[in-house]
C-alpha cells in the first residue's frame, strides 16, 4: 500500500473528517441533480404555449361525447364565458383564454384579451404579433387570428374577427381548434356555436396573423443586432431575425416624396446606394435583370452605373418591379445584410458621440436616426431653422425620459405614435444581456 493510501485511510478513521467528506459528496451530487433538473425543465418548456394546445384538444374531444345540457349549460360557450364571469356572447377569445390559463400560461405571456383586436394590439406592443404573409412559421400553441375579408383587408385595417389555437403544424398546413364556430345561424347563434377543429393551408387568405406565444425563435443579441431588429420591424413589420426572402424585396414608390426599398426602407439616394452595392456584388446578374425589363430596367441600370439624384425620385410600377427583382437576388440580400449592420453601427456611434449611455435609449434613438436622418441630434437641421428631432437628447437620459419627451412623434397629430410606442414597449422589458456582444456584433 502506498504512503498516500495509508494517509487517506488514517484520515477516514477520523469521524469529523469522514462526515465532512460525505457532506461534500452529497453537495456535489445535489448540484448535478439541480443542473440536470434545470436542463430538463428548459427542454420541457421550450414552447410553453404547447400546453394550451393540449387543453384545446382536451376540450374539443370532450364535446365530441358530451352535451351542454348534460353539464347544466345552455351551450358550450357558457362554460368559457362564465369562466371569465361573462354572460354568453362572442366567445372565441374566452375559449382561447381559458386554454391558456388552464395551461398555466400567464396573461403576460399570452397577452390575452377578451376582444380579438385588443388581443392583437397587445401582441403587437410586445413584438409578438406575426403577420401570416411575413413568412412566420406558426408553432403549436400560438393563437391564430382571422380576417374573413382576406389578408389585403387585414393589411389595410388591422381588423381581425376570430381567434383559435394552433394544435398541429406541417410544412403546408396548420390545424386549428377554436370556440364560437357555428353553421351560419342568425338567431341566438351564440347559443348554438361550438368548439371546432379544422385544417387549413398556411396560405389560406383568411389567416391574418399569429401570436408568437411560447415560440422558440432565437433572436440575435448585441447592441448592433438589437438595433437592426428594431429598425427592420418598424420598416417591414418583422424583426431582422425573422425576415424571409419577400421582405428583402420591399419597394415603396412614394414614401414621403421619394422611393424607399429593402428591409430598412432605404430612402431616396440611400436606395440608389444600396442598389449600387448590389450591382458590385454581382454585376452580371443585375445587368441581366435590367435587360429583362427593357427601358425601365435600362433606366435603373444607368442610375446605378452613372449616378443620379433620387432624393425626390418616384418610379413607375415597371421600375419598381425591376428594383424588387434586383433586391431579391443573393447579391441584393447580401447588400442589405451588410448595409443594415453598417448603418446600425453608424447610428450607435452617433448616439454615443452625443453622450447617450443607456443601451435601450441608444437603440430607441437608432430607429429615429434611421427614420429622420443622421443629423437628428443637430441644431438647425431643417430649412426653416428648426432643430433636429433629437436635439437636446444627450447625457444620461433614459429610455423612459426620451419616450416621454415625445421627440420624433411628428406633428401635433403624433403620426408616429404607434412606431415609437411599439419600440418603447419592445425595449423596456428586454434583459440587459440582450445588449451584450454576439457573433453578429462587429468587433
Amino acid at each position: 500500500m502506498t504512503a498516500a493510501a495509508k494517509y487517506l485511510l488514517l484520515l477516514l478513521k477520523n469521524k469529523k473528517v469522514r462526515n465532512t467528506l460525505i457532506g461534500v459528496i452529497v453537495g456535489i451530487a445535489l448540484f448535478f441533480i439541480m443542473i440536470l433538473g434545470a436542463v430538463v425543465y428548459t427542454e420541457q418548456n421550450s414552447n410553453s404555449a404547447s400546453e394550451a394546445a393540449n387543453i384545446a384538444v382536451r376540450e374539443y374531444n370532450y364535446w365530441q361525447s358530451h352535451t351542454p345540457s348534460a353539464e347544466g349549460l345552455s351551450c358550450q360557450g357558457e362554460k368559457y364565458c362564465s369562466y371569465f364571469h361573462f354572460g354568453i356572447t362572442d366567445w372565441c377569445c374566452f375559449f382561447a383564454g381559458y386554454c391558456y390559463r388552464e395551461g398555466n400560461i400567464e396573461d403576460d405571456e399570452s397577452r390575452y384579451a377578451s376582444v380579438t383586436n385588443t388581443w392583437t394590439a397587445n401582441l403587437q406592443n410586445m413584438g409578438k404579433l406575426k403577420t401570416a404573409s411575413s413568412g412566420y412559421t406558426p408553432q403549436v400553441g400560438n393563437p391564430v387570428f382571422f380576417n374573413y375579408n382576406g389578408r389585403a383587408n387585414y393589411a389595410a385595417t388591422n381588423f381581425v374577427a376570430h381567434v383559435g389555437i394552433v394544435v398541429e403544424v406541417t410544412d403546408d398546413t396548420v390545424t386549428v381548434i377554436a370556440g364560437n364556430e357555428y353553421n351560419g345561424q342568425t338567431s341566438n347563434w351564440a347559443n348554438v356555436s361550438y368548439v371546432n377543429k379544422y385544417t387549413l393551408s398556411k396560405d389560406n387568405d383568411t389567416i391574418a396573423c399569429y401570436g408568437a406565444v411560447g415560440s422558440t425563435l432565437t433572436v440575435s443579441t448585441g447592441l448592433n443586432a438589437t438595433a437592426r431588429n428594431v429598425i427592420c420591424h418598424n420598416e417591414v413589420g418583422v424583426l431582422y431575425d425573422e425576415i424571409n426572402g419577400d421582405n428583402y424585396g420591399s419597394v415603396i414608390a412614394n414614401d414621403n416624396g421619394a422611393i424607399s426599398i429593402g428591409v430598412y426602407g432605404w430612402h431616396g439616394n440611400k436606395a440608389l446606394t444600396l442598389l449600387q452595392k448590389t450591382y458590385q456584388n454581382n454585376s452580371s446578374e443585375i445587368s441581366s435583370i435590367a435587360a429583362s425589363y427593357s427601358s425601365s430596367g435600362n433606366s435603373v441600370l444607368s442610375a446605378i452605373r452613372n449616378g443620379a439624384d433620387w432624393s425626390s425620385y418616384i418610379p413607375n410600377q415597371s421600375v419598381c418591379s425591376c428594383i424588387r427583382a434586383m433586391l431579391l437576388t443573393d447579391a441584393g440580400n447580401q447588400a442589405q445584410d451588410e448595409t443594415s449592420l453598417e448603418d446600425a453601427q453608424q447610428y450607435i456611434d452617433i448616439c454615443t458621440d452625443n453622450g447617450l449611455t443607456d443601451n435601450k435609449a441608444i437603440v430607441y434613438c437608432c430607429d429615429i436616426l434611421n427614420q429622420w436622418g443622421t443629423s437628428s441630434f443637430n441644431v438647425n437641421v431643417y430649412g426653416n431653422g428648426s432643430h433636429g428631432v433629437l436635439h437636446g437628447v444627450t447625457g444620461s437620459m433614459s429610455l423612459d425620459e426620451i419616450y416621454n419627451s415625445q421627440r420624433a412623434w411628428s406633428d401635433s397629430n403624433y403620426n408616429y405614435y404607434n412606431r415609437r410606442t411599439w419600440t418603447y414597449n419592445y425595449l423596456k422589458d428586454l434583459p440587459d444581456s440582450t445588449f451584450t456582444n454576439s457573433p453578429t456584433e462587429p468587433s
